[in-house]
């Protein structure tokens, strides 16, 4: 897809046929970010009569969205911090081969982010992250409807579920306390035992012990091609794209002013949706926010496509193998090491190796790749107005649930924009909630 250099200003647009009456006139917005929540913003606000400028270094969708696990996983409401990672904090120091591991050099820049870390592992805390998490994932079918709709892209969704695979009879006793918190939260989820894992997944090699079935889970045959049809369809209802790397957010005489490398945008609002990078750019506004990156890896398989119907995800290593187009997709993991640091490749020879183990058929990754999540301490994204300048809004820091929670992010950015009120209270996810400023609006039922 071409992404016009030229065109810097934001220009007017027809108010979309389908858009319901704003609360408030329609506005300027530059949205910086052009992944799959940027998009997801985008078209949101397209659909409420704003018009919208994106703002992204590289073309949509090439960043962290292009190379996830490709699934929408509705059904995830447990933080990556809990009482069980704290216990094991001394061994993802020490091992390497940890599903969880910390680069001993990067450890002084991310012992303060490690610190809020280990307080939102508390089981109170968890109890709180769970419900905020599960109150975003019950909104996921329906704000990506629309979206879907909008971009043409129902061919890409396949609704098969997702299973999750334990290697050990203990392995499972210890997921009992994250299986009954989806329960308790009203998230689909069915227990296997290995005579009905096979025959979900026939070619997987018996070396599990059990599983969880999410039946309502869904994942993309390709993740780049979502964003890009989402960019299509943004373009298409009168949307401008720049390429360009956003240097500051600013206030401005009569708005906001966004700097880039070439002419600066200017706008009625904007948006920071540009995944690990937004934290110097809420920096630029005052905002002090911690968030850190957690590197992702793939490998793929080009022959291993049809070996699987669903995404399986492996517990005792933390990936997933997930059926693409173009191939089977062995992704995951969580390593701290930074932005800068060279890939890791213990980190992909650890998921090629378990892929390996699970499907036998399977011959060497052709191709291996490195992304950077945006992660909070807490696991909850930040969503909400700028404490410094409600003319902002942030939509970042969403972990691994980017892919998943796109289509709620963007409403809830519209409908703060728009005045409305938003289906779900987003004080949980506000971005001042570490500093103690409430930054949310209380939801309204549909």
């Amino acid at each position: 897809m071409t992404v016009p250099s030229e065109g810097l200003g934001v220009r007017s647009q027809p108010r979309p046929r389908d858009a319901g009456p704003p609360s408030v006139p329609a506005s300027s917005v530059v949205v910086v970010g052009a992944g799959i929540v940027g998009m997801s913003v985008a078209l949101w606000l397209q659909r409420h009569g704003h018009a919208v400028t994106v703002v992204d270094r590289q073309p949509p969708g090439h960043g962290a969205s292009c190379g996830n696990a490709a699934t929408i996983a509705n059904y995830h409401c447990i933080p990556l911090g809990n009482p069980a990672i704290i216990r094991q904090v001394p061994s993802l120091l020490f091992n390497p081969d940890s599903p969880l591991a910390i680069r001993w050099t990067y450890l002084p820049t991310l012992a303060p982010w490690l610190v809020r870390f280990l307080l939102a592992s508390r089981p109170g805390r968890v109890a709180e992250i769970a419900a905020a998490l599960a109150a975003l994932q019950h909104r996921v079918d329906e704000d990506y409807r629309p979206l879907f709709e909008m971009a043409g892209a129902g061919d890409l969704i396949l609704r098969n579920g997702s299973l999750y695979l334990y290697g050990s009879a203990d392995s499972y006793a210890r997921a009992r306390p994250e299986i009954e918190l989806r329960r308790r939260h009203g998230l689909p989820l069915e227990e296997v035992d290995a005579a009905r894992i096979a025959e979900l997944e026939p070619n997987l090699a018996p070396i599990y012990h059990r599983g969880i079935l999410f039946p309502g889970a869904s994942h993309v045959r390709d993740p780049l091609r979502l964003v890009e049809r989402f960019a299509e369809a943004f373009r298409a209802r009168g949307g401008t794209l720049v390429l360009g790397e956003v240097r500051a957010v600013e206030r401005g005489e009569d708005g906001m002013v966004v700097r880039t490398g070439g002419a600066p945008l200017t706008a009625d609002r904007v948006v920071v949706a540009a995944g690990a990078w937004s934290r110097p750019l809420a920096r630029t506004l005052g905002d002090h926010i911690p968030l850190d990156t957690e590197r992702g890896y793939h490998v793929m398989f080009p022959e291993g496509a049809g070996l699987l119907r669903r995404p399986v995800g492996w517990a005792d290593i933390g990936f997933y193998m997930t059926p693409l187009e173009g191939g089977l997709r062995a992704a995951g993991t969580v390593e701290f090491a930074g932005l800068d640091a060279p890939p890791n490749p213990r980190r992909t020879k650890l998921i090629a190796d378990g892929a390996r183990r699970l499907l036998p058929q399977l011959d060497q990754p052709a191709s291996e790749w490195l992304g950077f999540r945006p992660s909070m301490p807490d696991s909850l994204p930040v969503i909400g107005l700028s404490p410094r300048n409600d003319r902002v809004v942030y939509a970042f820091g969403h972990g691994h649930l980017g892919l998943t929670l796109g289509g709620v992010s963007g409403r809830l950015v519209a409908d703060l924009i728009g005045g409305r009120p938003t289906t779900v209270d987003t004080a949980p996810y506000g971005p001042g909630r570490f500093s103690g400023i409430p930054t949310g609006r209380p939801a309204h039922n549909e």
